[in-house]
């Protein structure tokens, strides 16, 4: 996978919860429930990938969230490593970049009125390998809706990626945006959707749009585990399972 689509992917970012806090690595989409203050939410996933041409890609996903009050968190995302084998050219691997969110409600859920968070992404460039990172600090200020329908819970993200170019790729600043749906099927299982996608994100290259839908099972008040599946214009599959633990 290039770098640009790549950076994408671990932009997408943002991610996906109906539980106490408001981001795990269920998907991609971020949703605008807080937790409370105190609360501490661990995930880990392993992601993936195979593309049209037959190259296929394996990477970690980690992330720790803590909620400073009720309206403010903060949302810290290393990719500890990434395997990459494609075709056609010689393998590759290394540690993936950091990304740091805080994140601040600006506007509580009421009757005809969505929640409103607005959050700000920083990728801290700590990738090993020119062939996953950039080398250079991104920015990604955006906005986070959420609203409630019963059992089902709305989300939308639309964001701006300030994106520094290598020197080998001219990367454009992107539109980012993101749509999801979520809601509990029994108590135990909850089901999860979404669309996402970004401008194009250099000269040549199509803008893209993604899809996945996903299942996450509760073991306990305090644990849970889920699987997704996902495709987007690019032709790329991917499978990402994991575990979620709050405190």
């Amino acid at each position: 996978m290039s770098t640009s689509i790549r950076s994408f992917v671990f932009t997408g970012i943002a991610l996906f919860t109906s539980s106490l806090l408001h981001a795990d690595l269920v998907l991609e989409t971020e949703t605008a429930e807080l937790g409370k203050q105190g609360d501490m939410l661990f995930s880990m996933a392993m992601q993936a990938e195979w593309e049209k041409d037959g190259s296929r890609a394996l990477f970690t996903l980690n992330q720790y969230e803590y909620a400073i009050t009720d309206r403010a968190e903060i949302l810290v995302e290393p990719f500890f490593y990434e395997w990459d084998s494609p075709k056609g050219g010689p393998s590759y691997s290394g540690v993936g970049d950091l990304e740091i969110t805080p994140s601040y409600m600006v506007g509580l859920e009421e009757l005809y009125m969505p929640a409103i968070v607005l959050a700000f992404k920083l990728k801290v460039p700590t990738a090993t390998n020119r062939d996953i990172g950039t080398g250079k600090f991104d920015y990604q200020p955006y906005l986070i809706f959420g609203k409630t329908y019963g059992d089902w819970i709305l989300n939308a993200n639309i964001g701006y990626d300030f994106v520094t170019s290598t020197k080998t790729d001219k990367l454009r600043n992107q539109l980012i945006y993101d749509f999801s749906v979520d809601g509990e099927l029994t108590e135990e299982l909850s089901l999860f959707a979404e669309v996402f996608g970004n401008t194009s994100p250099q000269r040549g290259e199509k803008s893209t749009f993604a899809e996945a839908v996903a299942f996450e099972y509760k073991i306990n008040k305090n644990f849970n585990v889920f699987t997704s599946v996902g495709y987007d214009s690019n032709k790329v599959r991917n499978v990402r399972s994991g575990f979620n633990i709050e405190f």
